[in-house]
Order: C-alpha cells, then sequence, then structure tokens
C-alpha cells in the first residue's frame, strides 16, 4: 500500500496475476480493482484523493516514466510539460492539483506541483512529492556534494529545509506524505542499512516507525488523524502491506509484541500466540502466512471448515485458544505481532509450532472448493464430495456461487493421494441432485496447493434427458421414479407388465427442464392399477415420454 484517502480507501501496487509485471489497485468501498495501462512494462500508483482519483506512472517500453491518472475508473497519460519522464507521488484534496517530479531534455530532475516548477535553489535534483491544503509542499533535493536534504517549500514560495545528522550516509531520503498539521512521514535509507521510516515534524523532530517483526518498513502517506499506509517486508521476503494508527503509550507497547514463525513448506499447524489489534479472520491468516487455505475444525458439528482465497467473504475468526491447518507452497518465516492473551475465560495457547509433511504423493488434510453457475440464487444448496478410493463423503454448504470442502486427519494419515477420483453433486434445499455428477482427478499440483478448485456449470439443468432407476426397488408398497429434463416438455410415465399390457400411465403434466430425483420431485407410484387395485408381485416396466424422447427401465414388486 502506497496510498490512502481520509475515508478509508486506499492504493498501492501488487503484481499481476502471471506474476509477470508489476500492477496498480485499488480499495475503495472494500472493492479491490487492479489497473494496467496499455502496452507498460509496469505500473503504479503513489497517490490517492478523496475524490477517489488515483495517481502514479506507468514504464514504457523503453523504461521512461510517464505520468498517469486514474479518473472515473479510466486511465490517462499526464506528462509535465517538456518532460521526457513524469513521476506523480500527491493528489490535493482543496485544489486537485498533482504533485511530483519530472525529468527534461536536459536530464535535470526538478519537482512540480499543479503547474508550478519546484526546483531549490543550487540543487543538482528537487524531488517534490506533496502538497497540503495550505500549499505548503514538502519533498527533498540533493546538494551540490550529493548529499540528501529535506525541505518545505511555503505558499509564498520560501523554502526551509533541514541538515540532517550523518546526512552523507543517506543513500536516499524522502518526504511522501504531509497531513495539515505538518506531521510528515519519512523514507530514507543509509548506505548498508534496511530501508526504513519515520514520522513526526521537520521542525520538532521525527520518530521511528517500524513493525515489529519486519525486515523492513516503509511508510508512504500519513492520513488527517494521523494514521500512517505502507508496506513492510516479512523475513520471507515477502511484501504486506500496513496500517499504523495513533494509540497511546500503553496500548502501543502493549501491541508491539511479534512472535516469529516458520512454516515449512506444505501442511502445517499453528495457533496464534499473540492477541491482534484487530479481530484475525480467515482472510488475514491467509494474508499472513501466504497460505493456500486455512483449515478448522468446528467444534459443535465435529466437521472441518475451509476457507481459499476464493470465496466471497473474510471467513471464520481465527481465536487464539484454537489450532489451524495451513498449506504454504513454500517455507514462510513471518512474525504475529499482537499483545499477550489476558482472558481468563481461555486457556493461553501455546508458542505455535510448525510440523510439516513432506508427501508430494499423499496428504493429511485437504480441500475441494469452487465456484458454480447456471442459477441466479443458490441459497441452501450443498456439494457433495465424494472421493472413490476411501468412499469417504463430506458435504459443504454454498455460500453465494462458492464452496469449500475440507477433510483432515489430525493423526496425519492420509486422506487424499495422487490419481483418487473426487465425485461431486449439487444438492438443492430439498436433498434433489441439481447437477450432473461430475468426477476430478487429484494431481501432484493439488496436492501441493491442498486444494482442488473446480467450476461447475449448468446447475439445475441437464445436459440429456434420462431416466433414473427407481427407488426402492424392490418396493412395497411405493416407489419413486427418479428423472431428468434437458428441455420443458409435457411429461408422462407409464407402467407395463411383463406381457406389455399397460398397468398405469402416470400424467405428469408440463415439466421444466431440471433434475427431478428427490421424493418431493420425482414421479410417484403407489403400486396400483388404473382401477386403485394393488398390483401383484413380479416384474414391471417403467416407461417415460416426452414429444421427443422416451427410455425404459425395469422394476420389481415384493410382497
Amino acid at each position: 500500500m502506497t496510498a490512502s484517502s481520509d475515508f478509508e480507501d486506499y492504493a498501492g501496487n501488487t503484481r499481476s496475476p502471471d506474476g509477470e509485471k508489476i500492477v496498480g489497485f485499488t480499495l475503495i468501498d472494500g472493492v479491490f480493482k487492479t489497473y494496467d495501462f496499455p502496452s507498460s512494462q509496469n505500473t503504479y500508483f503513489y497517490a490517492l484523493g478523496n475524490n477517489r482519483n488515483a495517481a502514479g506512472y506507468y514504464e514504457d517500453s523503453e523504461g521512461l516514466s510517464h505520468g498517469l491518472v486514474l479518473e472515473n475508473g479510466e486511465l490517462r497519460q499526464y506528462d509535465f510539460p517538456g518532460a521526457v519522464e513524469t513521476q506523480i507521488y500527491g493528489i490535493s484534496d482543496a485544489t486537485g492539483a498533482l504533485t511530483g517530479n519530472f525529468i527534461d531534455a536536459s536530464g535535470i530532475r526538478r519537482g512540480f506541483s499543479g503547474d508550478t516548477i519546484i526546483e531549490y535553489p543550487e540543487a543538482s535534483a528537487t524531488y517534490a512529492d506533496f502538497a497540503n491544503a495550505e500549499g505548503a509542499i514538502i519533498g527533498s533535493f540533493i546538494d551540490a556534494q550529493g548529499v540528501y536534504k529535506p525541505y518545505v517549500r511555503n505558499p509564498d514560495g520560501k523554502f526551509l529545509s533541514l541538515d540532517l545528522p550523518h546526512a552523507a550516509l543517506f543513500e536516499y531520503f524522502f518526504v511522501p506524505g504531509v497531513n495539515d498539521a505538518a506531521r510528515v512521514v519519512v523514507r530514507a535509507k543509509l548506505i548498508g542499512d534496511i530501508p526504513r521510516t519515520a514520522v513526526g515534524t521537520l521542525q520538532h523532530g521525527l520518530q521511528s516507525l517500524e513493525v515489529p517483526g519486519s525486515v523492513s518498513t516503509d511508510g508512504w502517506n500519513i492520513n488527517q488523524d494521523g494514521s500512517i499506509v505502507g508496506n513492510y517486508k516479512s523475513p520471507d521476503g515477502r511484501t504486506h502491506g500496513f496500517i499504523a494508527r495513533p494509540v497511546s503509550q500503553v496500548e502501543a507497547e502493549s501491541y508491539s509484541n511479534a512472535y516469529t514463525v516458520t512454516l515449512s513448506k506444505g501442511l502445517n499447524m499453528i495457533s496464534v500466540p499473540l492477541a491482534q489489534p484487530t479481530p484475525m479472520t480467515a482472510k488475514s491468516l491467509v494474508a499472513l502466512t501466504g497460505a493456500t487455505t486455512v483449515i478448522t475444525l468446528d467444534t459443535a458439528s465435529q466437521r472441518f471448515v475451509a476457507w481459499t482465497p476464493n470465496a466471497p467473504d473474510d471467513g471464520f475468526p481465527i481465536e487464539g485458544s484454537k489450532g489451524y491447518i495451513v498449506n504454504v507452497p513454500q517455507t514462510r518465516n513471518f512474525a504475529f505481532i499482537g499483545a499477550p492473551w489476558t482472558s481468563p475465560t481461555e486457556e493461553v495457547p501455546a508458542a505455535p509450532t510448525a510440523i510439516s509433511t513432506q508427501m508430494p504423493q499423499a496428504a493429511w488434510a485437504f480441500v475441494v472448493s469452487g465456484h458454480l453457475g447456471g442459477k441466479s440464487t443458490l441459497d441452501g444448496y450443498q456439494v457433495s464430495v465424494r472421493n472413490l478410493r476411501t468412499n469417504n463423503t463430506i458435504t459443504a454448504p454454498v455460500q453465494r456461487d462458492y464452496f469449500a470442502a475440507a477433510t483432515a486427519d489430525l493423526t496425519r494419515r492420509n486422506v487424499v493421494q495422487v490419481g483418487d477420483v473426487i465425485e461431486l453433486r449439487v444438492l438443492g434445499p430439498n436433498g434433489n441432485v441439481e447437477s450432473q455428477t461430475a468426477n476430478f482427478t487429484v494431481t501432484p499440483e493439488h496436492l501441493a496447493n491442498a486444494v482442488l478448485s473446480v467450476r461447475l456449470d449448468g446447475i439445475g439443468k441437464p445436459n440429456q434427458n434420462l431416466l433414473l432407476q427407481n427407488y426402492p426397488n424392490p418396493f412395497n408398497p411405493e416407489t419413486w421414479i427418479p428423472y431428468q429434463l434437458s428441455e420443458d416438455n409435457p411429461v408422462s410415465v407409464s407402467i407395463y407388465d411383463t406381457t406389455g399390457k399397460l398397468v398405469r400411465t402416470l400424467s405428469l403434466g408440463f415439466q421444466s427442464a431440471g433434475f427431478y430425483n428427490s421424493r418431493e420431485r420425482a414421479a410417484y407410484w403407489d403400486g396400483r392399477n388404473a382401477l386403485g387395485e394393488r398390483v401383484a408381485s413380479g416384474i414391471y416396466f417403467y416407461q417415460l415420454t416426452t414429444p421427443s424422447f422416451q427410455q425404459t427401465r425395469r422394476l420389481v414388486i415384493v410382497k
């Protein structure tokens, strides 16, 4: 994350789905969208206004930077007049002016804000990062000796600069954000050191800001309430966004504890050792750990519940007194940040342990998840998942169009292996089968992720007409005759004896395309003939007829 508004909307940069380039993103009203300027090498966002416009720059095919503005969902290029390269780092909420820096044809870097060129006297390069509501511009410049120094340019055009202690040792020193209270956020790096962040005022001093347990911290923006957004690197090299909010010193010290955890590649069992500043969910645990899925045991039903990144919500809450199964594609080293557990009603969990089993051909926990298509509403639907080798069957509710069915063995015995065939069926609220049976074969890739992701389309509409076996069979005195229709049609079922004599016709009327297999929907026969008399024991035949389809099966009555 590199930017935020005063209304808790955010912008920043992330990897494209194929991992080949950087693309900009916005997170507005909880909706995440990515933006990739056409034919660019990379696209970056570094500014977000309260009007929800974003700005930054993109790199063209030659690696040159061009300013970029997102307005009403559309990207447009912005080059400062006469610039060879342009980079935008700020948007004024008061005037809408863009702030950043550019390089002209002579190779000199200067700052700009709106139409105004910002050039510190006798500087070899000037960076303009942000302009506040009063028109004060902050940034940094490189003096004639190559030393970085921060500055404030007041609305009257006068500069105020600050000589930094050990200034010659800075590899860079940038001031990417300031609020109306003149509080700034600073990004800096000493030669041979890691990137660091500080917060405060240039006149009265800066204080270090560091995400506990991180390798490095980069703050990018400060809001009117003093909150900071930025990103940090965890020990495994991944980059995470953060939001730092001002709190009391007591609260800050309480939540500044860090516990480093190492997860081995594959399946691990972990617990959360510290209370989080904000409630943790399955989604946030997956984001922190880099897991492909998280699984928990619902103690009330004694069923495993899973969450994957394709889920439409944040998933179940993560509690300190419980253990969780996570699967990571690579060894992970990160830190839980928070306060010691203090609730007397919960047992304080032991420090998390990472127990991994390297079994490329089998796994002791597994999730089948995916999305359903074909129906506008799937309320009350379930997905039945059966391993044809073990005959283990689990069901999972459908949420919107998403489901996740989990199985695990806490003694770490295998529950699935390469080559297993997984059978899926979709069940309606009344238990009626609402899909064709679908089979999927487990591959090593599925086991590496501990997730088999699928998509089932055509829910509620069969791809062919079919008459199915009645149940129960043999029966006495009644039975149900299931069938499925690929098109809307009038339907009837006729019962014949072994001589071919018609015993009974069940006129089902005009039926919509669909699956008719539950007792509420299947054809029903009470074992009586057209006169209402019970028929004798023996073999009979039943025939489904529509204007374009006919199929016959056998049934048996036993008395």
